[in-house]
């Protein structure tokens, strides 16, 4: 507690030392986003059971979520971004402050289409479950909920004058390390389409799981959004070049679909499905560690969220899913409430109040 503390008035007195000696009229470092998002829910499930196992039942209250974020200026060629999980680190090997922070990274824009990234970022991987804020997951799959999306890297990044197409070339630290200075890494093509109504979260992704022992993504994000209603379809290809077959043995695909009913409803469905048939179940030297050999989940959720004002800042969920898990089924229902909550307006506002 007193390291965040330490860090958050560091902070605040560097941004505040800039300020105070700005040469422009604008602002040297400028904070253009400071937001608290926080999630709190309720989760019944319910075990089907199998066989000799009795069905059985687990419930209770779970704080989600607890993040801030910020992004802002430095001068006209850079800018910041860093969002901090405060109430729980990250999936990974440490546990540290820095192991909670979602990113933390410099933009530095050489042009309006160039611009190099550098600190930690979100691995990029396609798809649009996986490029969906976690605090707006509900239900996931077995790859969304197991893979380490956060890790340390570069990346240099092109946009066309259109504003269509965005490719991303990164590399950073391997999802896979479980140890600092592990020298394994993951290199990484991205492309962003927006096309209108059409918008991709296309990847290629060659990610080192050992030293020269490398696992392929092909990860297709399809997006249509219309007026009033959202789609997508994910579907990831995962593959060794050891194995025989390398299409269709180890995949996730997700479909998702929300629909405005209103101007405070939201009607959501999603269904999921992950395998892993590479290899047989408890394999010595498995290529896929996220989802596992012999792996097979399905599910379907169906839902609703509802926003009591106007600005959409608060927000209630109910969601129900089932799930299969290699045979074994299980029911879930989720209420919750998420709150998100722009400070940086919110302290304008009580400024000039």
């Amino acid at each position: 507690m007193r390291m965040k503390k330490t860090l958050l008035i560091t902070f605040l007195g560097l941004f505040c030392f800039l300020q105070a000696f700005s040469q422009d009229k604008k602002p040297f470092v400028t904070l253009d986003n400071l937001q608290l998002n926080t999630r709190a829910d309720f989760t019944f499930d319910y075990h089907f059971g199998h066989d000799t196992v009795a069905p059985s039942t687990d419930h209770g209250f779970a704080g989600k979520y607890l993040v801030v974020a910020l992004d802002g200026t430095i001068g006209s060629k850079f800018s910041y971004h860093l969002r901090q999980r405060i109430n729980t680190p990250n999936i990974g090997f440490a546990n540290t402050f820095f192991q909670g922070t979602d990113w933390a990274y410099l933009n530095w824009h050489f042009t309006d289409n160039v611009f190099l990234s550098a600190g930690k970022q979100v691995v990029a991987i396609g798809g649009w479950e996986y490029d969906s804020n976690p605090i707006d997951i509900y239900y996931g799959t077995e790859f969304w909920n197991t893979v380490c999306c956060y890790e340390v890297g570069a990346s240099i990044n092109f946009k066309d004058n259109s504003g269509k197409n965005h490719l991303i070339f990164q590399v950073c630290n391997s999802p896979f390390i479980n140890s600092a200075m592990q020298s394994i890494y993951a290199y990484n093509l991205m492309w962003y389409g927006n096309f209108g109504v059409f918008k991709t979260a296309y990847s290629v992704n060659m990610i080192e799981s050992m030293p020269g022992q490398f696992i392929n993504y092909i990860s297709l994000g399809n997006k249509l959004q219309f007026k009033g209603v959202e789609m997508y379809l994910d579907i990831t290809n995962r593959a060794s070049f050891e194995q025989e077959q390398f299409f269709g043995q180890d995949i996730t695909t997700i479909f998702g679909i929300g629909v405005d009913i209103g101007p405070k409803w939201i009607v959501f469905a999603k269904a999921g499905y992950d395998f892993n048939k590479a290899q047989l179940p408890n394999a010595t030297n498995p290529y896929d560690t996220y989802v596992e050999p012999g792996k097979n989940v399905n599910f379907e959720s169906l839902g609703f969220e509802f926003y009591p004002m106007a600005d959409r800042s608060l927000r209630l969920h109910l969601c129900g899913s089932h799930t299969n898990v290699d045979g074994l089924s299980k029911f879930q229902a989720n209420l919750g409430l998420t709150w998100k909550v722009d400070l940086l307006h919110a302290f304008i506002k009580k400024t000039k109040d």
